[in-house]
C-alpha cells in the first residue's frame, strides 16, 4: 500500500488555536477570547477530520490511480474535483 499523509486532528487543532490565540489586555475579554479559541479547535479539528476521510478514500480504492501515480493535470482534476466537497 502507498504510504499516506495522515494528519494528528487533536495535535493540528491545538496548534492552530495556539497560533489563533493573543495575549489579552482586556480581562474582560476572557469569554469572547475564548469562544474565539473554541471555534479555531473546532474548525481546524473537523477540517483535518474531513480531509483525513477523503484522503483515505482515495488510498482505499484499488481501481483508482493513487497520488504518486498521477499525472499533475490528474491530480490537479482530482483536488478541483474534492473541493467541490
Amino acid at each position: 500500500m502507498a504510504e499516506r499523509t495522515f494528519i494528528d486532528a487533536e495535535k493540528f487543532a491545538l496548534s492552530f488555536a495556539d497560533a489563533a490565540a493573543t495575549p489579552l489586555d482586556d480581562k474582560t475579554e476572557v469569554v469572547s477570547a475564548a469562544k474565539k479559541y473554541l471555534l479555531s479547535y473546532l474548525t481546524a479539528y473537523y477540517l483535518v477530520e474531513d480531509f483525513n476521510g477523503i484522503e483515505k478514500e482515495n488510498f482505499k480504492s484499488q481501481t483508482e490511480t493513487h497520488f504518486r501515480d498521477m499525472t499533475f493535470e490528474q491530480l490537479l482534476d482530482r483536488v478541483q474535483h474534492l473541493n467541490k466537497y
